[in-house]
């Protein structure tokens, strides 16, 4: 029976260790959002309301002037390329109609073979 209460006593200090063990990592984890919680807590307390609304409003004001110069290049780049559109139609207006006189003189030419014949 000594053997048996040895072999006992070495499998119950095998379970001992191994629990002490799984114990200092379970409180090792669940230590870190609390740890995480107190840094932050610490933090917060710097930081007034006035200087999160100033850091919030100069964020906004950051973005929102790169909004606006985006829409001014768009708008910049839109108004070329009607301008560019505008002139291509004012050229296409001005510029005589060589496709009329073709089919007037083809139409005038065949009269006069008609007549001739």
């Amino acid at each position: 029976m000594g053997k048996l209460k040895t072999y006992q006593e070495q499998v119950q200090e095998s379970f001992d260790k191994a629990l002490k063990t799984v114990e200092e990592q379970h409180r090792t984890l669940a230590a870190k959002p609390f740890d995480y919680a107190e840094k932050l807590e610490g933090q917060a307390k710097e930081l007034s309301i006035k200087s999160v609304r100033e850091m919030h409003d100069k964020a906004l004001d950051n973005l929102y002037s790169t909004f606006h110069s985006w829409n001014k290049r768009v708008s910049d780049y839109t108004n070329e390329l009607v301008a560019k559109f505008d002139k291509e139609e004012e050229k296409a207006k001005k510029a005589p109609a060589k496709r009329k006189t073709t089919a007037k003189k083809a139409a005038k030419k065949e009269t006069t073979e008609e007549a001739m014949a």
